[in-house]
């Protein structure tokens, strides 16, 4: 097999981030993915600040195919619902409403494809006070209170990637799964949803659980403190972090590591509780420490000693670890006439149905005549449907 979704075909109308991210993911997994596109200019990332080949495109859209549809004319309308008749699933990330207003919403397809999954992923949902705001990734992340956990409140500053967008996909694409499953059982599709603020905030779910159970407020440094988390700059400048959670064999492993076993005992942080409480004379004595010796003598000192730690690697450091390279997380993905692209894989492993390497994000249009002339559109009707603004 292609893929666990062999055979399930997808039609991602969405945009940015959020939906073509969830059909993406799809996509990995062995499903044919048609993103239909307006024709003037397609999805807006394809041009992101002025360009038409970038990064921000090839990033969530690999592995799809691309025809054009002027959505908001009824000839673009009527191919559409003619595509839905043979899809499994629709994908989309408009703003509330916009659906049905263009006839392209689930109580205007159902009617023509009863097995159809159709997936919206929006802001804040679909209804409520806030639902006809426009919503990007800080938004998201700022009404779930992510950004309260990433951000110093005293001197606010946004930071990150776009968690929000990507985890509302990453739901999306659950969503669907579900559905699938369910349809397989029952033989109907349906409509399925999520939202940026709503994936983001269920991510958060220990944060959230925590909070609601204690009413203590958390903030950026309220599970590294819990976890026992800790971060340090070599001599040479170089990061590192140590995780040491809740077994006592590593806080002694690390006293062991730093060649100060002493404090071990040290009554300030002899238990976890008393770590918990001097937090930060911990924080402050380990920067101390690491001060003395470059990151690489660290590392191999901690790995030694079986203690949890990583390297704070940048982008450039991290592709070259010989674990990330065993793993083989980078991959390359070859173009016509074009560079080829070098990006991260689908991260999970199948024994049976293995992750096929995906093709390159699709050029505006690229398969217009594969899926239109089965419809019963040749070129010359492609043609005439392009001087209209219709493909």
């Amino acid at each position: 097999m292609r893929g666990a979704l062999e055979g399930v075909r997808v039609l991602d109308i969405g945009n940015f981030i959020s939906g073509p991210f969830a059909a993406m993911l799809l996509a990995d997994m062995g499903a044919e993915v048609v993103k239909v596109e307006n024709p003037k200019g397609g999805d807006p990332f394809r041009a992101w600040d002025l360009g038409g080949d970038k990064p921000s495109f090839w990033a969530y859209n690999r592995g799809k195919k691309s025809v054009t549809l002027n959505l908001q004319t009824p000839e673009g309308r009527q191919i559409f619902h003619q595509l839905c008749r043979k899809a499994d699933v629709v994908v989309e990330n408009y703003r509330p409403g916009v659906t049905k207003k263009l006839g392209i919403d689930y109580e205007s397809l159902r009617p023509l494809n009863k097995k159809l999954v159709y997936c919206s992923i929006t802001g804040m949902g679909s209804t409520g006070p806030y639902a006809h705001r426009p919503v990007y990734d800080t938004v998201g992340q700022g009404m779930s209170g992510m950004l309260s956990l990433l951000m110093d409140r005293e001197n606010p500053k946004p930071i990150g990637p776009a968690y929000a967008d990507c985890l509302g996909g990453v739901f999306g694409a659950i969503a669907v799964l579900g559905a699938l499953c369910a349809r397989a059982q029952t033989g109907r599709g349906q409509y399925v949803a999520t939202s940026m603020v709503g994936a983001t905030l269920a991510f958060l779910t220990s944060t959230v659980t925590e909070y609601l159970a204690t009413g203590k407020i958390p903030g950026p440094t309220t599970r590294p403190r819990g976890s026992q988390t800790y971060a340090a700059a070599g001599s040479d400048g170089l990061p590192l972090a140590i995780h040491l959670s809740s077994p006592p064999k590593f806080w002694e492993g690390l006293c062991k590591a730093v060649s100060h076993p002493e404090l071990i005992d040290d009554p300030r942080f002899k238990t976890r509780a008393d770590r918990l409480r001097n937090y930060d004379d911990l924080q402050r004595t380990l920067g101390a420490i690491m001060k003395e010796q470059p990151r690489s003598y660290w590392l191999e000192r901690l790995d030694a000693e079986d203690v949890p730690h990583t390297p704070v690697y940048n982008m450039a450091e991290v592709f070259q670890d010989p674990q990330i390279k065993h793993m083989g997380m980078e991959i390359e993905i070859a173009r016509q006439k074009r560079p080829p692209i070098r990006t991260v894989r689908f991260p999970v492993e199948y024994a049976e149905t293995k992750i096929p390497h995906p093709a390159p994000p699709p050029e505006l249009g690229e398969h217009n005549l594969e899926f239109f002339k089965p419809l019963g559109l040749d070129e010359k009707a492609l043609a005439d449907l392009k001087h209209k603004g219709v493909v």
